[in-house]
């Protein structure tokens, strides 16, 4: 039996290796993709324009399941919402790729080391899907470990077991229900310390950004996507992928406008205004600040104008993927190009748009004005759709499952 599991082993090693590169169909996907009613074709952070969705061929939607207790101990208000929610676009014929709570929660509110106690942990993973198996269709668990941002406050090691106690105690209970995780780009060293709990994966999950900041290719979606199928032998889902329809370099009159906004005329005397500058910004730029750099605050001004790619002035990259600019229509034209590399892939099962509709803040900085968080959407921000949308529609109608 163990040299019958090790030439098993070895098999599958070289198939998806060659499997990769020559594109060779994987029965495991096939069947991913029957057990899931067709090929996923999803959008993270859904609004409620639920005949839309449907008229594009969006048959998935993806957001985050809040952690399920309150502090005393009771099932959370918010934990209730996202369950009726669920609910609404269950009975409507969506299905929903819900994702688990994130370490920091199980810290905050449930007052606990979640990699220490792993019973505890365990026990509420199993509770999420017994009480939500009829209002969602799949789990993610947890969200881009290997982000500080997400991880913390436990460090890569901890949260791949973090990961993998959860999918360990789903595995025998979840039957037609596929579980796994992702991570922020292909991240080798996430899916290293992974391999011990891959066997309790449907899928593993990856979220790509690639071209938004820089020189890139479309192709380059394809190939992380294979890169990661080869690591960890398993069907692969693109849980995020977007570009925004706003952005680029600022020009020196928008600088000087937003500086104005705050009451300078330069950066120079922002920086000497030091801490009131910094008690001008909005809270989110401020706790980032401390997040980001604790021990650094007599400097928290002139970092604010250090990075290449600022949020202060919500300025990007001059360069993307093919040079496609961050406009409505380069946005719509990013997604044809992006789809069509995607769908090639005989490892892949589906596909998640990040995100539907565009976002008033970017929750990042809390500036209005600032793309990163804040134009990633389908729809916009009051809800009309974009050239973006029309575009997934009429890939999705002319592709199918």
């Amino acid at each position: 039996m163990k040299s019958i599991a090790i030439f098993e082993a070895v098999y599958m090693a070289i198939f998806c290796f060659f499997g990769s590169i020559f594109n060779l169909p994987d029965k495991r996907v096939q069947n991913l993709i029957e057990q899931n009613g067709g090929f996923i074709y999803g959008v993270c952070h859904p609004n409620e324009n639920y005949e839309m969705l449907a008229e594009a061929g969006i048959e998935w939607v993806r957001f985050d399941i809040p952690y399920p207790y309150a502090q005393d101990g009771s099932v959370s208000r918010n934990y209730l919402d996202f369950k009726e929610r669920a609910k609404g676009y269950t009975d409507r014929g969506f299905k929903v790729m819900a994702v688990t709570p994130y370490p920091k929660d199980y810290f905050n509110i449930g007052g606990f080391n979640p990699v220490e106690n792993k019973e505890k942990t365990q026990e509420i993973a199993v509770f999420l899907y017994r009480d939500l198996k009829d209002v969602t269709s799949a789990f993610q668990i947890t969200n881009e470990m290997g982000i500080d941002g997400f991880t913390k406050p436990l460090t890569l090691e901890q949260a791949a077991v973090f990961i993998g106690i959860q999918l360990e105690a789903l595995d025998p209970v979840a039957e037609d229900f596929p579980i796994g995780y992702n991570s922020a780009g292909v991240n080798k060293d996430l899916h290293k310390l992974m391999k011990p709990y891959l066997q309790y994966c449907d899928y593993v999950g990856i979220d790509l950004y690639n071209g938004n900041q820089g020189n890139s290719k479309a192709s380059a979606y394809a190939d992380d996507v294979k890169a990661l199928y080869r690591i960890t032998r398993k069907p692969i889902i693109v849980q995020e992928f977007g570009f925004w329809s706003e952005g680029g370099p600022k020009t020196a009159e928008q600088k000087a406008e937003i500086l104005g906004y705050y009451g300078y005329t330069s950066e120079a005397e922002a920086i000497a205004d030091g801490m009131n500058f910094i008690s001008k910004l909005p809270r989110q730029f401020q706790q980032r600040l401390r997040n980001g750099y604790p021990d650094d605050e007599a400097h928290w001004a002139e970092i604010v104008f250090s990075k290449e790619y600022q949020h202060f002035y919500g300025e990007t990259a001059a360069k993307t993927m093919e040079n496609i600019p961050h406009t409505p229509e380069g946005q719509a034209k990013y997604f044809r190009r992006v789809m069509g590399e995607l769908k090639k892939l005989n490892c892949l099962a589906g596909m998640i748009i990040y995100c539907c509709q565009d976002m008033q803040i970017c929750y990042v900085c809390g500036h209005t004005w600032c793309p990163f968080e804040t134009k990633w959407g389908l729809f916009n921000l009051d809800g009309t759709p974009k050239p973006a949308y029309y575009a997934v529609k009429e890939f999705i109608t002319e592709t199918g499952s």
